[in-house]
């Protein structure tokens, strides 16, 4: 999802019979207390609506919170470190967000979306890449609110000296082809390894236009990441010199940004 898009749209939209926003911390000391967060705050919110006198507005709040209730209980193994949902009866407004990012436990029931607090956590963590680097093989990883985004592996063929892009390739498979590209041809690796990281850095800036990163981040050898850094014209955040590439990515952007 291109966020930023995105809640331009949710800004204007809006639902006659409701719409429930929740913003929850869903890792806590206690492994099910964001279950009881959920539980009280929906029921304080029920109370507000209850307030209000309007049986059929109590109806839709009723129909809404089972329904989500629901969704987030199905989904509670995704769980990170928060989670944002927009939800109503009108199918248009049907989000759930799991962010590695906390945020303030809010619940709100009006006639459209409350994205204060969303449009603060973008204007914190903006689009950014997340760049594993190793000899031969980079997984760039496309983050908005410290959720993936998107994921594109870029492996160097070393015998025709040409990148090529991969996209959703799993953790394992870009580690084995790393791994037999290093034991075969290792000697060429370091004579040529500044030539190919010079070819490399094109693919990444192209990249980063694309997906109007704000800066990226290199994750990996620092010296590797200077040479590359040298070349890159996308502003670099931060180099992490850490080997994660064993992590799944969104636990790789959990360690980085969040």
């Amino acid at each position: 999802m291109v966020f930023s898009k995105r809640l331009d749209e949710l800004r204007e939209s809006h639902c006659d019979k409701g719409v429930l926003t929740i913003y929850l911390n869903t890792l806590r000391s206690g492994q099910d207390d964001w279950k009881l967060q959920l539980k009280n705050g929906l029921k304080k919110l029920e109370q507000y609506v209850k307030a209000r006198k309007d049986n059929e507005e109590l109806k839709n709040y009723r129909n809404v919170k089972k329904k989500v209730e629901k969704q987030l209980l199905e989904s509670q193994h995704d769980m990170l470190k928060a989670v944002v949902v927009y939800a109503s009866l009108d199918a248009n407004i049907w989000e759930f967000h799991h962010l590695q990012l906390s945020v303030e436990n809010s619940f709100c029931w009006e006639k459209h979306p409350e994205i204060e607090q969303l449009e603060r956590i973008q204007q914190q963590y903006p689009a950014s890449g997340v760049l594993l680097l190793q000899q031969t093989d980079l997984l760039a990883l496309d983050t908005r609110l410290g959720e993936v985004n998107e994921e594109i592996r870029y492996t160097l063929n070393v015998e025709s000296d040409n990148w090529r892009k991969y996209e959703g390739v799993a953790t394992a498979e870009r580690i084995a082809s790393s791994a037999n590209h290093k034991d075969q041809y290792q000697e060429r690796i370091e004579v040529n390894q500044q030539r190919w990281l010079r070819r490399l850095a094109p693919l990444i800036d192209r990249k980063s236009r694309e997906c109007q990163w704000v800066g990226v981040y290199i994750v990996g050898s620092q010296d590797l990441a200077k040479e590359l850094g040298k070349y890159l014209q996308t502003k670099i955040i931060k180099v992490v010199p850490k080997n994660l590439s064993s992590l799944p990515s969104h636990k790789v952007v959990g360690e980085v940004i969040g």
